[in-house]
């Protein structure tokens, strides 16, 4: 693999961010943002081949961090390494953009899925936001830049089958909220940035894991149905790049917007789950899911 082409001004020079969640997809493509806008990166993983991938792909630009966002004696070891690295510079940027998401029936889910998702989602975020946030002021007191956190459609909406991520995604939306005006006193900014459906590869993968998962439960053929949809459109979304572009906006313009929702289709995708009546929200999920009373899979027949 070789290196990406590197902005002129070297990277130490330029701001640093730490992003989360770095080795694949919208963290990838922030990653390629911000070191071609001249961006110093801290970009954490969980395996040391991702972090050899991404030193040997940006070279000196980019500083890997390893560690899960659940470990925070891990976090804090990475924090300790950026503080010594930023020399008393303030950290610029944090990127909460590490997530996962685990379909299922809700009442048929592990409850060791369901407590992943939120620990990942919404107290990962938290652990590393209070671990990174003392860094984004420096030691004259001049204050740093923004923190964002990576939320989605879940953040404003509840999907079927996707209960717990949904859930962590309303949480991360409400501490952001709450952090912008907090943190304001500080002169940090705090930005939700939560796109629509993002073209990866997550959603092969979970149409092949999960589409038979829950055959014997009440629930699978609606299941496998609602997996087979989500992963013919997930295949139209938006590109991983265009959301990155929406990160280095929001990082960079002098006032940023609270709140960021790229998307291809921003109208169904975004505003009209925040501003039609919840029951016509709930039809309009049971027509595209065919979640009709009485209809469920082949268990109840």
């Amino acid at each position: 693999m070789t290196a990406v082409d590197l902005p002129e001004r070297p990277a130490a020079d330029g701001p640093a961010a730490v992003v989360t969640g770095a080795s694949s997809g919208i963290g990838l493509a922030i990653i390629h943002r911000l070191v071609e806008g001249g961006w110093r990166v801290f970009a954490s993983v969980r395996r040391e081949a991702d972090a050899a991938r991404l030193a040997e792909t940006f070279g000196p630009a980019l500083r890997p961090l390893l560690f899960d966002v659940r470990d925070e004696t891990a976090i804090e070891a990475a924090a300790e390494a950026v503080r010594a690295e930023l020399g008393g510079r303030p950290l610029m940027g944090l990127v909460n953009n590490a997530g996962m998401g685990n379909p299922a029936p809700f009442l048929h889910q592990p409850l060791s899925e369901i407590r992943e998702q939120i620990e990942v989602n919404l107290l990962g975020a938290t652990a590393v936001t209070r671990t990174f946030g003392p860094l984004m002021t420096a030691r004259n007191g001049r204050p740093g830049g923004r923190i964002l956190v990576m939320s989605s459609l879940g953040g404003v909406t509840g999907h079927p089958f996707a209960a717990p991520y949904c859930a962590s995604k309303h949480g991360l939306e409400g501490m952001a909220e709450s952090l912008r005006r907090e943190l304001s006193v500080d002169g940090i900014g705090v930005v939700i940035v939560a796109p629509g459906i993002v073209a990866t590869p997550v959603w092969d993968k979970i149409a092949d894991r999960d589409a038979h998962r829950f055959d014997a439960t009440p629930y699978g053929d609606l299941f496998a149905d609602a997996m087979s949809r989500i992963a013919s459109e997930g295949r139209r979304g938006l590109s991983p790049e265009a959301v990155a572009e929406t990160v280095w906006q929001a990082l960079t313009e002098d006032r940023p917007r609270p709140r960021y929702a790229p998307s291809r289709r921003p109208f169904l995708e975004d505003r009209l789950a925040r501003i039609a009546p919840r029951r016509l929200v709930d039809r309009l999920y049971a027509r595209r899911f065919g979640l009709r009373q009485g209809r469920r899979g082949d268990a109840s027949r």
